[in-house]
């Protein structure tokens, strides 16, 4: 069943031109003089949109800004655009890219096309609301639209209200520094002022499917940890959620071990399971499991992303369904654990001020501002995946600072040697500087471009401690179990642990010497991780604040599942 809910609805702001993303996209796009509103609305549509994406435009965007900054898309309008004499228009069309006919019957099979938009077009049809709903029955996953708001060369007051209706929501209040034509910012980036259009003012507008049942491509990064991704498969394929379609894709980091073959072999009879080999160039210098997460990100045609390590096993159907009622309760960016990474990263940049204690927080449960700055942590995270696809692209969730795409193998060599020939750079002034650890970069950029809360599922209980690393074993809030450490700890080439401690080093010759993904092993992990005890990095955090973190998740465990039998 297709549903809609609008997940963002703005007016075209000064604030909003002054972020990064903003900022970033009108230096690399410079706009003839006279595209004042297409400034603000242009990197709109970049911030709701991945670049690579199949998409489809409903109104014919300029086909100097559309196919450089998103090459896959195809556009419809009622006159063939190649006969214009508009010098942006004329001749300018690509065979095939542009469909003639009307934007309220488009030739089109429901839900075919992940992402549709529309700029500054709707206001000019006929009937503005029937071409939102055929936007809707095309899109599977997303709809952007901007229009110009005005009783002149707009959309007037009375089809504004028949806008509310459709929706059925009311249109936020004009901000103090809405854009106009006559603003004096307007000049930063090279636009004229105008009296004539002073009148209008541009409203953005983001609907998201509500799909039943949802999907979501669940990412794990695997490098020659067998004993671990055993068991966190054999768990996802238990614990699938009825509400959920779930595909899992296994992105090996070029393993030598055999691992690879053996996994692929092993989980051979299940199709929503895809195995991926990649191959990085940063390979020698460092475990850069965010770039691989980069690479899968370009494979994952669900609507929401799962991002999970390979020593990780969900421990309810709900570890997926319950961040993404969480997302859509709340309008998050991002759903997942906060180690405490944020605080190392807080005072990295200097003149950037957090809202946040100066000497540091414990990441407990709850939402957070996009002006707090927590860390999702990759090892648990959950996105919408278009979000999370334009985060890969503006800056990935790598540590490097610059890197080359270059994965190989499997299915999908064609479309990784394309991959191959492409560079993307990577550059993260001012997502904080390169070498940042698990995606805080990524992180940092949503944050600073105001692209949505984040909510942090907190560690609630562990195993044990670690001499200088903090808890292993980890249990979170129920939902999930993180062995942690498992490569960084063991491995000879990424080693980064010199002494894990002799209760890690315990629990790690148990998981060795049985079978892989021994089931009582594990069930006995499990049980030790479900003890609450002091905890931090020394123990100096109460027991009695795990049980109040675990207790708030709990609460809205409740209510999730009650709104599900609704």
């Amino acid at each position: 069943m297709k549903r809609w809910a609008v997940s963002d609805m703005r007016w075209a702001n000064l604030r909003d031109l002054d972020l990064p993303l903003w900022r970033n996209w009108n230096r690399a796009n410079p706009l003839p003089g006279n595209f004042w509103q297409r400034i603000w609305e242009y990197p709109y549509l970049a911030s709701r949109i991945p670049a690579k994406a199949s998409c489809l435009d409903v109104g014919g965007t300029y086909p100097f800004v559309l196919f450089a900054n998103f090459p896959q898309a195809r556009s419809v309008d009622c006159r063939d655009l190649n006969l214009l004499e508009h010098p942006l228009h004329h001749k300018q069309w690509p065979q095939g890219r542009l469909i003639i006919g009307d934007a309220a019957a488009i030739p089109l099979a429901d839900a075919s096309v992940p992402y549709v938009f529309s700029i500054s077009a709707l206001e000019e049809m006929a009937d503005p609301i029937a071409v939102l709903r055929e936007m809707l029955r095309l899109a599977r996953h997303r709809v952007v639209v901007t229009v110009d708001v005005s009783d002149h060369l707009g959309l007037s007051r009375e089809r504004v209200r028949e806008l509310e209706r459709f929706l059925g929501v009311r249109l936020p209040s004009l901000p103090s520094d809405c854009l106009t034509s006559v603003s004096a910012e307007l000049a930063g980036f090279g636009q004229l002022q105008s009296e004539e259009y002073r009148h209008i003012r541009v409203l953005g507008l983001t609907l998201d499917a509500r799909d039943e049942p949802k999907s979501v491509g669940v990412l794990v990064p695997h490098w020659e940890s067998w004993p671990f991704l055993k068991p966190c498969l054999e768990q996802m394929q238990a614990q699938r959620h009825p509400g959920l379609q779930q595909r899992i894709y296994v992105l090996d980091d070029a393993s030598e071990d055999g691992s690879f073959e053996t996994a692929c072999a092993h989980f051979a009879d299940d199709a929503d399971i895809v195995f991926l080999r990649c191959e990085r160039p940063n390979k020698k210098d460092e475990a850069d499991v965010g770039l691989i997460l980069d690479y899968g990100l370009d494979l994952v045609h669900e609507q929401y992303v799962a991002m999970v390590d390979a020593d990780a096993v969900p421990l309810s159907s709900d570890w997926l369904a319950f961040p993404i009622w969480l997302i859509e309760e709340f309008g998050c960016s991002s759903v997942g654990l906060d180690t405490g990474l944020s605080a190392a990263y807080t005072k990295r940049i200097p003149g950037q001020v957090w809202w946040q204690p100066t000497d540091g927080y414990v990441p407990g449960a709850g939402l957070y501002d996009n002006d707090w700055f927590t860390c999702t942590n990759n090892l648990y995270r959950v996105m919408p995946a278009a979000l999370a696809r334009v985060v890969a692209e503006q800056i990935g969730f790598t540590r490097a600072s610059h890197v080359a795409a270059a994965p190989n193998g499997g299915g999908f060599r064609q479309r990784m040697r394309r991959l191959l020939r492409q560079q993307m750079p990577k550059p993260r002034h001012p997502y904080l500087p390169g070498g940042c650890d698990n995606g805080v970069a990524a992180n940092h950029f949503i944050d600073l471009n105001r692209l949505g809360p984040k909510f942090n599922l907190p560690l609630t209980s562990y195993i044990g401690l670690t001499p200088r690393d903090g808890a292993f074993g980890q249990n979170i809030c129920g939902l999930l179990f993180h062995f942690a450490l498992s490569t960084r700890a063991l491995s000879r080439e990424r080693k980064e642990v010199e002494d894990a401690g002799q209760s890690f080093s315990y629990w790690v010759e148990q998981l060795c010497q049985g079978e892989p993904g021994d089931s009582r092993v594990l069930e006995a992990m499990i049980a030790a991780s479900r003890n609450f005890q002091p905890g931090g990095y020394d123990g100096s955090i109460p027991q009695s604040w795990y049980e109040k973190e675990f207790g708030i998740i709990q609460e809205l465990l409740r209510q999730f599942r009650a709104s599900a039998h609704k």
